[in-house]
């Protein structure tokens, strides 16, 4: 048990230390990702800030070159004769602008009048819109000198628009538009996964390096993500299409206060930096992707924890060792235990074990086995198994196959087989004999074990006579009992037959002695001549004849045999039969029956089961003949085994007592000359002979309730 315990403490250790590795790998992984992470962000954070600065500096440098432009046509003659109206000059002039747009490579040349009409432009088609022009012109009168504008329209490429006054005197008379194409400042050279991004005064954007993630989707997933935070402030759901493209920017602190700005296009992650051009009024933003970061810091957290779970792989290694050395001493120690134990378990069991070999020979024997046959302590290896068995029996299978276990030692098997052994000093006695076979250091050995069952025998034959002797008593006691049982019989029978004479004394002695009066009565009457008088009276003479016939017809009944044979009765139709014979008695009743329409048929005898609700009516109307609003309910119920038939009333019910003789032959609450009390008597003997069921309680209305159960037809 400590050894068990030992195991289960090296092992709950051993969880425990890899539990405690995992939480430090973890733990060390974590600490390293998030310190790689901050590491690379700082650097890269710096590496974004010097790429924009570099980056601005070329795109003021690209567009140093065009903002002379518009002032080569300010001081032009022919430019002060179109804004003055000479409109002779305009064609020539407008060949003028063509050819400066192609030396210049820009987009186009227009000069506008102050309410922002074209005067000449060498634009073919029509991207410089109204709207663009009427905003140049106001910003050129406001400040009174050239402006700049940058305009995006969706599906088009950015356009820079650089304009001059065209003054006449100290007025300002027109004004010189220069169209360029930005698209080239998104030309210098950059990362392949890296950003820029360009917005104009109003932080729409104009200009991307990505072919991917446009000026145009751009804008449009900003006005997604200004929706959703609508909706969101609002409680309201945005809608499936506002959540396809979203840009969000946030800002992040690192561990050295160093603020870093993270971008998500789509969920996409990317770090940024942005700068405001003043003179311009743009924003101009380096964008690189976080994944090489995430990597990178992976990468070395994984690194880091792969390190040292080989240190904690090879601790633990370390440390199993030691256990493994310890674990294997303690099975050497255990199976030095076991081997001690399970010597003083043998040497202290009394079931005697003998170790035989393939000679049949004693190769060893447990000191029960030498006390049991009365050996000396160093003579069993030169005997043979067999002689300390009985050899009066030679047929014995113990002997014969101790005998013979070279030739059978394949079907050497036995099982507690009674048999005789014998002591040393020649004496016998009956032991239980087990034989199975026990390879045993590469050998075929076979033990034997042998149980002493002299007590055992001496305990059988003292059962066997005391059973001899329970079994005489036993007889001897039902014989009295059958006796007994007889007298009782004859006992029962005496007192039913006296119940029985009483009844039949007390309800013929009545009529009788009407009879005796009335037969004297009618002498002295007809002696007197007094014949109608003598009529009457042998009228009430016949009445008590139809009551001592009645009488005797119930006994008849009584003596009825049970029917041999049972068919299929319609339930339904005893009743309304039963109740149309009975209706003259319930003329006063509130008769109610409830039945399903598909009742089913039950077995039984027509005549009988109209007899027993006949019996139950007829019971039923006495009960309740003082009753002020009598009612009889019948109730039928079918279940899948039997048909329930509930008579209820609300009469004058019974009391404990009443209810368990009611079912009894000659026992009545009637007056004597009323009955013999043998209705329900019958009408329980009827129910029994269809193999019906009847019961009887009291209910809630105070009356008596007989639940009837009929066998189904079908069943």
């Amino acid at each position: 048990m400590q050894n068990h315990h030992r195991t289960h403490q090296d092992s709950k250790r051993t969880w425990a230390m890899l539990l405690l590795a995992g939480v430090l790998v973890l733990f060390f992984y974590g600490i390293s990702r998030e310190a790689a992470y901050q590491g690379l962000s700082v650097q890269t954070h710096a590496e974004v800030q010097n790429k924009l600065l570099n980056y601005i500096g070329d795109v003021r440098r690209a567009l140093r070159r065009f903002y002379h432009l518009p002032y080569l046509l300010t001081n032009h003659p022919d430019t002060l004769a179109i804004v003055k109206g000479e409109r002779h000059e305009t064609a020539a002039f407008q060949v003028k602008l063509t050819q400066l747009d192609k030396a210049a490579n820009t987009e186009g040349w227009t000069l506008l009048s102050t309410s922002g009409d074209v005067l000449a432009s060498s634009l073919i088609d029509e991207r410089f819109s109204r709207p663009d022009r009427l905003a140049i012109v106001e910003q050129v009168l406001r400040q009174g000198e050239g402006v700049s504008l940058v305009n995006k329209t969706k599906g088009y490429g950015p356009l820079y628009y650089l304009s001059a006054p065209v003054f006449d005197d100290l007025n300002i008379a027109g004004i010189v538009v220069v169209q360029i194409d930005l698209s080239f400042l998104t030309e210098q050279p950059i990362a392949s996964d890296d950003l820029i991004l360009l917005q104009n005064r109003q932080q729409r954007f104009f200009l991307s390096s990505s072919s991917q993630y446009s000026a145009d989707w751009l804008n449009a997933a900003q006005l997604n993500a200004a929706r959703l935070n609508a909706a969101r402030l609002n409680g309201s759901q945005a809608s499936t299409q506002d959540n396809k493209q979203t840009v969000e920017r946030q800002t992040r602190y690192l561990y050295d206060s160093t603020a870093i700005s993270q971008w998500r296009f789509n969920a996409t992650p990317f770090l940024g930096h942005t700068v405001k051009l003043d003179d311009l009024k743009w924003s101009v933003s380096y964008l690189t992707p976080y994944k090489p970061i995430k990597d990178t810091a992976n990468l070395f957290a994984w690194g880091v924890a792969a390190a040292l779970l080989v240190v904690i792989l090879l601790l633990i290694i370390g440390q199993q060792r030691q256990q493994k050395h310890r674990h294997q001493q303690r099975i050497q120690s255990l199976l030095q235990e076991s081997q001690r134990r399970l010597k003083q378990m043998i040497d202290k069991t009394q079931v005697g074990l003998l170790l035989i070999d393939e000679q049949g020979s004693l190769y060893d024997l447990n000191p029960m086995a030498k006390r049991l046959f009365g050996l000396p302590e160093n003579n069993h290896h030169r005997i043979f198994a067999w002689e300390l068995f009985d050899t009066g029996n030679p047929h014995s299978t113990t002997l014969t196959l101790l005998k013979n276990l070279d030739k059978h030692n394949e079907l050497a098997e036995l099982n507690a087989v009674e048999t005789m052994a014998r002591r040393s000093d020649g004496s016998v006695f009956p032991a239980l004999f087990s034989l199975t076979r026990f390879p045993w250091h590469d050998e075929q050995y076979y033990l034997a074990t042998l149980i002493d069952i002299s007590k055992r025998k001496k305990a059988e034959q003292s059962l066997q006579q005391m059973n001899q002797a329970l079994t005489e008593r036993v007889e001897e006691r039902t014989q009295a009992l059958q006796q007994a049982q007889a007298q009782l019989i004859e006992t029962s029978k005496m007192a039913a037959l006296g119940r029985m004479s009483s009844a039949i004394t007390h309800e013929l002695n009545q009529p009788l002695t009407g009879l005796r009066t009335l037969l004297t009565t009618n002498t002295l009457l007809a002696e007197r001549g007094e014949t109608e008088k003598v009529k009457a009276n042998n009228q009430l003479v016949q009445k008590l004849i139809d009551r001592m016939t009645n009488m005797t017809s119930q006994l008849k009944t009584f003596a009825y045999n049970k029917p041999h044979h049972l068919h299929a009765v319609s339930l339904p139709d005893a009743l309304n039969e039963t109740l149309r014979v009975y209706q003259a008695q319930l003329a006063d009743i509130d008769v109610r029956v409830r039945m399903p329409h598909d009742t089913p048929m039950i077995l039984g005898e027509g005549q009988r089961l109209l007899q027993i609700l006949g019996n139950l009516i007829s019971n039923a109307c006495d009960a309740m003949a003082n009753t002020a609003s009598p009612t009889l309910v019948f109730v039928v119920t079918p279940t899948k085994k039997a048909v329930e038939l509930t008579v209820s009333d609300n009469g004058c019910g019974a009391s404990e007592e009443d209810l368990e003789t009611m079912f009894e032959p000659f026992v009545t609450s009637k007056k004597i000359g009323e009955g013999l009390g043998l209705g329900l008597a019958i009408t329980a003997n009827n129910v029994r002979d269809i193999n019906g069921k009847i019961r009887a309680a009291a209910n809630a209305q105070g009356g008596l309730t007989f639940t009837l159960t009929f066998q189904p037809a079908t069943s």
